[in-house]
């Protein structure tokens, strides 16, 4: 039942996703995100000169046009505006000497100007409702001079909710090369900006349908005098942009509706600074004006000032009259401007449909399947740490910055925000938890093996957790006990604090010098240590390090005793140990288990340690262990053991210190022993005597002297028969 509810509890994870992908596709459907998308977009139009202002770089040259909205990536996406596409700009200047609004033959005599510097379409961002009641003799003059170009459009004015038109002061209608509508106000987002351009003003939902099914054409504006009636009764009003752009072209209305009939997304222009009156304002104090389009003064064009670059960008472009004076135009934000004048959106669409560029939407199916994949990343990465988490989480989203900028490059949109949250989101929730879980977990193996395990064993093991689940892996180890010889009179001579106290004392000595050579303490059986090496952490050298670990945990042994006030009490240790196969892990029951090791090769180490016992040594090491490291130590062969619940005789050595650090009287004992058991184990007992008992006397007390001296005058009374060169040990020491 406990297995069931935990399998059921994992499956949380999954069917959360699962749904949260499902909600967040339709919210972003539905227009959720919208605003984080617009606000990615903004970002990421103004993040190339953001980073150029950082860099610290030198300015960028005006008189060329550049701008660092190019620097870096910027290049890919963002483009300068056409240097066709003139704004004849009613700005502050031509309005304190002209005077605003407009006497209607100032527009006449701006656009034969226009006219005669070799503009092929002139479109009106200017609302001519009204004749001139004071002077007549003025609306006659502009519209003699419409009529004479044949390149100007004129505008009504359409209410959006009424679709009631507000039609030009006679004859214009019918002497303009197009009417056309500036309501760029119809595709305007929440935040002011204008992203989306309706070529030809949107139709009208009438049924419910949610598609438009009624449209304002011209027969059902009642702009019956329109030039093109024959062709175009039935097109819908175009915009100020495409009507400018069908007289530039020479393309027809309908033919363009069916091409642009819907709305289209803008790529918008940056701006670049640019002199203001270039022509004769040549102050070195000079202003500088961020334009996205050449803007001319009206009345520098009035007046015949022009430089030779401005009547350059006039001939063959196009023109639109519009309002840049602070007090007198429809401030419309966009990515790169907090304000500008509503006829640079009529101007990007121009440019945009010069160069076809306009920005197309990332498709409905790949949204979809984008949103639906993304959250299940952090999902299959949980499996692995939270530093790999974090690093394939971040890259896969810095993949998707990298996938915006190059389907910038290619004017698809990606709504970004919609589809970055949904890898954030599951990524934070999974990376939080993850990291608690990560934290507590390595809290609890801290605390609870950190008495025990050297600091690189617990750094594996926080690093890798799964290997403290439970279960085992058999793997080539080495196996330490240690013991305190004759414990149980020592017990009996202290008092239980003062027995606590020593045992502490030793104990911490020895387990220091453990994991100093990267050695596990498995467990404390009352004054005896247990230690292993080569798990969790593999180490090549293992053997080496064990027995470095038992040389010196005897020099911790000598210092102590030395370094104790009772000098009655001298607690010596005897130490086992052997290498072999050993099965290691966390061993126990599913609530409470230890990090251990259990095998035969783990009880001959047990054994070797008691085995000390019969030849007085104090380290006793299998020759699984120390042959194939006796070259880096100082030590002597003991000889060849049959331990208890052993049938295999087992060949042991007894390392006394690093090579060339023993002390000199176990240096000078080393010799005469060495050839007492050679000549002990060729049947030269008597022989053998002499030698024992000269590295006896290098060396007062040896034990293993001592006991072949036993031994062998034992064997000369009674020598064994079919010896097979081992010592049997009938107990366990």
């Amino acid at each position: 039942m406990k297995r069931l509810l935990k399998k059921i509890l994992g499956l949380r994870l999954y069917l959360g996703i699962f749904l949260f992908s499902a909600v967040w596709l339709v919210l972003s459907v539905v227009g959720f995100s919208h605003q984080l998308n617009y606000q990615w977009d903004n970002f990421m139009a103004n993040l190339p000169a953001d980073l150029y202002s950082l860099s610290g770089l030198l300015p960028f040259n005006v008189d060329q046009g550049r701008s660092p909205y190019t620097f870096l990536f910027g290049k890919y996406y963002n483009k300068p505006g056409n240097g066709k596409v003139v704004i004849a700009a009613i700005d502050d200047y031509t309005v304190k000497k002209y005077g605003y609004p407009f006497k209607h033959r100032y527009y006449g005599q701006l656009v034969d100007k226009l006219k005669a510097l070799g503009a092929k379409s002139i479109g009106m961002d200017v609302l001519l409702l009204d004749p001139d009641r004071d002077e007549p003799y003025n609306d006659k003059l502009y519209v003699d001079a419409v009529a004479k170009t044949g390149i100007v459009v004129n505008l009504v004015n359409v209410d959006y909710g009424t679709w009631k038109i507000s039609k030009p002061f006679p004859p214009l209608v019918r002497v303009s090369a197009l009417i056309a509508e500036p309501n760029v106000d119809v595709t305007q987002d929440n935040d002011g900006q204008v992203r989306r351009y309706a070529p030809f003003y949107p139709g009208m939902d009438t049924n419910g349908d949610s598609f438009p099914d009624k449209f304002l054409t011209y027969q059902l504006a009642g702009l019956t005098g329109v030039r093109c009636w024959k062709d175009c009764k039935d097109v819908s009003i175009p915009s100020l942009g495409m009507a400018t752009y069908a007289v530039y072209s020479g393309k027809s209305l309908p033919e363009l509706e069916m091409r642009y009939g819907s709305q289209v997304i803008l790529n918008y222009r940056y701006p670049v600074l640019r002199r203001l009156h270039p022509e004769w304002n040549r102050n070195k104090d000079n202003l500088l004006d961020p334009e996205v389009y050449r803007n001319i003064s009206v009345a520098d064009i009035l007046q015949g000032r022009l430089s030779g670059g401005e009547k350059a960008a006039i001939k063959g472009g196009i023109v639109l009259v519009g309002s840049t004076a602070l007090a007198a135009f429809d401030h419309i934000p966009s990515a790169f401007q907090k304000q500008m004048p509503g006829v640079y959106v009529h101007a990007n669409f121009i440019d945009d449909l010069l160069a076809g560029d306009f920005r197309a939407p990332l498709g409905y199916v790949s949204e979809t399947i984008l949103i639906l994949f993304l959250p299940w990343i952090p999902v299959l990465l949980r499996r692995f740490s939270l530093g790999t988490l974090l690093s394939l989480s971040a890259l896969a989203m810095l993949l998707l910055v990298v996938s915006y900028v190059a389907l910038l490059a290619h004017y698809v949109l990606m709504p970004f925000a919609s589809v970055f949250l949904a890898l954030f989101l599951p990524f934070a929730y999974i990376a939080v938890n993850k990291g608690l879980s990560e934290s507590r977990e390595k809290k609890w193996i801290k605390s609870t093996f950190g008495q025990y395990l050297s600091p690189k064993v617990i750094e594996v093991i926080t690093k890798d957790p799964s290997k403290l689940t439970l279960g085992g892996e058999k793997r080539d180890m080495t196996a330490m006990f240690c013991d305190i010889a004759g414990f149980t009179t020592i017990s009996e001579r202290l008092e239980p604090e003062q027995l606590t106290e020593m045992l502490n004392v030793y104990l911490s000595g020895l387990t220091d010098v453990i994991m100093k050579y990267d050695g596990v303490v498995d467990k404390f059986i009352g004054d005896c240590i247990v230690a292993f090496w080569n798990a969790p952490l593999d180490l090549a050298e293992h053997r080496r390090m064990a027995v470095t670990a038992a040389v010196e945990c005897l020099a911790i042994n000598n210092k102590l005793n030395a370094e104790a006030r009772d000098k009655t009490i001298q607690p010596m240790f005897r130490i086992g140990v052997n290498s072999g196969p050993m099965t290691v892990g966390n061993m126990g029951s599913r609530n409470r288990f230890s990090y251990t090791v259990i095998g035969d090769a783990v009880n001959l180490a047990s054994r070797l340690e008691g085995a000390n016992k019969f030849f007085h040594s104090r380290v006793m090491a299998s020759a699984d262990t120390f042959e194939s490291v006796k070259d880096f130590f100082d030590y002597r062969l003991l000889g060849s053991i049959r331990v208890v619940g052993k049938a295999i005789p087992v060949r042991v050595y007894e390392p006394f210190a690093r090579k060339g650090e023993a002390p000199p009287e176990v240096r000078a004992m080393l010799g005469p022993y060495a050839a007492g058991v050679e000549k002990f184990y060729k049947g030269d007992y008597k022989g053998s005597l002499e030698d024992f008992r000269a590295a006896q006397k290098a060396r007062p007390g040896d034990g293993p002297s001592q006991f072949y001296i036993g031994t062998a005058e034992e064997f000369l009374k009674e020598p064994p028969k079919d010896w097979d060169g081992s010592i049997n040990f009938t107990s366990k020491g």
